[in-house]
């Protein structure tokens, strides 16, 4: 392996089996798609190109990230848009063999341009159920409540959606602002989600610290923890995370584009991995912040020096921290062993 040139290497990173985790099915609309939703509403926008897209998918802070993210979302104005974005963003990553995706979505962010929660599932259903057919990649959706929106919006939400729970829909977590709106209110409604049914994740200590994983862990009572990022500024919460192997969905590029970690260098996944912390790798955001899963994997392998070996686990620790029957777990995690052998054969 030692041998291999930068595009054998490319080309083995490609090749291994992978699964994501922590992706946002509105944050990866393919350009060309996006434009033409931008240009479906506004044939004069400034926006004519990808390129001028990439130029405005360039942050300041992560409140510039949110702010953009609203911009984007301004276009997307009929619920049939979601089942393309799903087929287009789920045949990628089967193009980069994900084998399995656990995607955010956050219906409700459209309903000030007429959008239901019930006909944005139904379309993304639609379009992860087409993208099987077509390609054999699993998918399921996990709706973000929008912590901002409020609790009796994120109730509502949970309502509309809990028909299509265990049809497509596995989960529920909160994104948005963290910094400004913390996991304690949630409780109730993650209670009655989990009576539901419904398997329990929250974005937390990405733009906000240690103290937000630990909430989202004692009063969400979570099963994932997505990002956790700042973990280290709290010796006994990363302890606590290790004993209890909660997953950490963790986003490398995603981090450092909206500047809540200075660098890729500085991002603390090695050090958690090192620890024995179940780290996932995942790609966020990937065409909002120009990266991929590949390149994710990319990025661990050739700066953050991250070992073939140590990259199976990682991508084993994808399997094992997704919401799948304990069953299915167990036949993926072989399925991507047999996969992981075969392609050290070939590039030995």
């Amino acid at each position: 392996m030692n041998t291999m040139t930068n595009n054998n290497i490319e080309q083995f990173i490609a090749s291994i089996p992978k699964t994501e985790l922590h992706f946002h099915i509105e944050g990866a609309i393919p350009l060309e798609t996006l434009l033409r939703f931008i240009h479906r509403q506004d044939k004069k926008s400034l926006i004519q190109s990808v390129d001028d897209l990439y130029e405005r998918f360039t942050y300041s802070d992560f409140s510039h990230f949110l702010e953009t993210w609203r911009w984007k979302d301004s276009f997307i104005t009929d619920e049939r848009d979601f089942e393309e974005i799903a087929y287009q963003a789920l045949r990628e990553l089967h193009i980069q063999n994900v084998k399995y995706v656990e995607a955010y979505y956050a219906p409700g962010s459209y309903e000030r341009q007429g959008l239901s929660i019930q006909g944005i599932t139904e379309h993304l259903i639609a379009g992860k159920e087409r993208v099987y057919q077509d390609f054999g990649i699993r998918s399921e959706f996990i709706i973000d409540l929008i912590r901002n929106h409020g609790l009796e919006k994120g109730m509502y939400y949970l309502d509309e959606v809990t028909p299509y729970l265990g049809k497509g829909v596995i989960g529920i977590g909160i994104g948005g602002p963290e910094h400004d709106f913390p996991p304690d209110p949630y409780e109730t409604i993650y209670q009655e989600a989990q009576q539901r049914g419904f398997r329990l994740t929250a974005h937390a200590g990405e733009a906000a610290g240690a103290d937000s994983i630990r909430t989202a862990i004692q009063k969400l009572n979570v099963e994932r923890i997505g990002h956790g990022l700042r973990a280290y500024e709290d010796p006994e919460l990363v302890a606590l995370l290790k004993e209890r192997q909660i997953p950490l969905e963790m986003c490398v590029v995603s981090n450092v584009k909206t500047g809540v970690c200075e660098s890729v260098e500085v991002h603390p996944i090695t050090q958690y991995f090192e620890q024995g912390l179940l780290v996932t790798v995942n790609s966020d955001d990937p065409v909002m912040f120009n990266t991929s899963i590949n390149q994710e994997y990319l990025i661990l392998l050739q700066k953050l020096g991250f070992t073939i070996d140590e990259l199976k686990q990682l991508c084993l620790n994808g399997v094992m921290a997704s919401f799948l029957p304990q069953e299915e777990k167990l036949k993926m995690k072989t399925q991507f062993e047999e996969e992981w052998q075969q392609l050290l054969e070939k590039y030995a």
